[in-house]
């Protein structure tokens, strides 16, 4: 945004108050013309603009000049908008579970209704699943979470790295598409264990943003049916580790083991934690869950403004002498002293 002409030293304007002192010295010192028969200038054609020109001239370059002393400048003010990036993994839950369906099945209106599930040998689509529905509203969340980083995970008895964290939240979009293309398998939230080397998604999405987060603010989203059990010894090294990154961690429990007023082992994990669980029934409820963490996990905007000054007193520099040059040809024209 380009704001007027200011003056860095602006005391300096009140000089232009002297070309009235000046004008009316310049005035006396004009030599009178006398004459005995002054009627016959009755009839001389008058121009009376011709004979103002060195006085107007005079005033115009003695301005210029005082205005070139200012320093005249041009500002500029530059505004930046900084937006404070939050990491945030989504990690959904592919368990064989999650090809369950899930009341309040109609998919979204911006979705292809034959999209929803994967279709059966007759062509027709298949049921509103559970997974259809996380897809669904995790695609929504992506797209809302502009200047965000963004990674994807998928989960049943071991994880899988569906996208690491990224800016590019187009790419985000079109895996998150994907994320009902398979379902198969069981619940693992806290391996590894001594008992077996599979990763669960809690300590994947630990070790991710370890290794690539960027942001202070670090986010995991959880969206399972599972019941898995988390033993004390790794609830609490999990816990542990995942409050010294400062994650925080919401859980849309879906189904109806969450459902059905059970507490179960994950729920507990995010208490721990100063989480937040959704209680999820239907598709509408996730969808709700993940607006309501879109609203909880506002991006910050700061807006800096700056302000640049261009010199522009060469202009009146360059006025002023013009408007002496056209000063002293008036002289010349009206045979006024200068």
């Amino acid at each position: 945004m380009q704001l007027p002409v200011t003056f860095m030293y602006p005391a300096v304007l009140a000089l232009s108050i002297l070309v009235v002192p000046v004008l009316w010295l310049r005035r006396k010192r004009q030599p009178a013309v006398g004459h005995p028969q002054v009627g016959i200038h009755a009839n001389l054609k008058r121009v009376p603009l011709v004979g103002r020109m060195p006085t107007i001239l005079f005033t115009l370059w003695f301005v210029a000049l005082v205005m070139a002393l200012s320093r005249p400048v041009l500002p500029t003010v530059n505004e930046t908008r900084t937006i404070q990036t939050r990491d945030i993994i989504v990690a959904v839950d592919i368990s064989g579970s999650m090809g369950g369906s899930i009341p309040n099945a109609a998919p979204p209106a911006n979705q292809d209704p034959g999209a929803s599930g994967a279709a059966d040998t007759s062509g027709q689509p298949q049921q509103y699943r559970r997974l259809d529905a996380a897809r669904d509203a995790a695609e929504a969340f992506v797209q809302r979470r502009q200047g965000d980083r963004i990674g994807l995970i998928e989960f049943d008895d071991e994880t899988y790295y569906n996208w690491p964290l990224t800016d590019d939240l187009k790419i985000i979009t079109r895996k998150a598409k994907l994320l009902n293309r398979y379902v198969g398998g069981g619940t693992n939230f806290q391996g590894p264990t001594d008992n077996s080397p599979k990763m669960g998604p809690l300590q994947a999405a630990l070790d991710h943003f370890r290794d690539y987060g960027k942001a202070k603010t670090k986010v995991l989203i959880m969206v399972t049916d599972g019941e898995d059990s988390i033993s004390p010894e790794r609830f609490e090294q999990l816990a542990a580790a995942m409050e010294a990154a400062g994650i925080r961690l919401y859980v849309l429990g879906v189904g109806d083991g969450w459902t059905s007023g059970n507490t179960p082992d994950l729920q507990k994990f995010a208490e721990r934690l100063n989480g937040q669980v959704f209680r999820v029934g239907d598709a509408g409820a996730l969808q709700a869950a993940f607006d309501k963490i879109n609203q909880l996990e506002t991006s910050t905007v700061q807006l800096e403004r700056t302000v640049t000054y261009r010199d522009v007193y060469q202009l009146f520099v360059g006025a002023s002498v013009i408007l002496m040059l056209l000063f002293l040809g008036s002289v010349l024209v009206t045979r006024e002293e200068a």
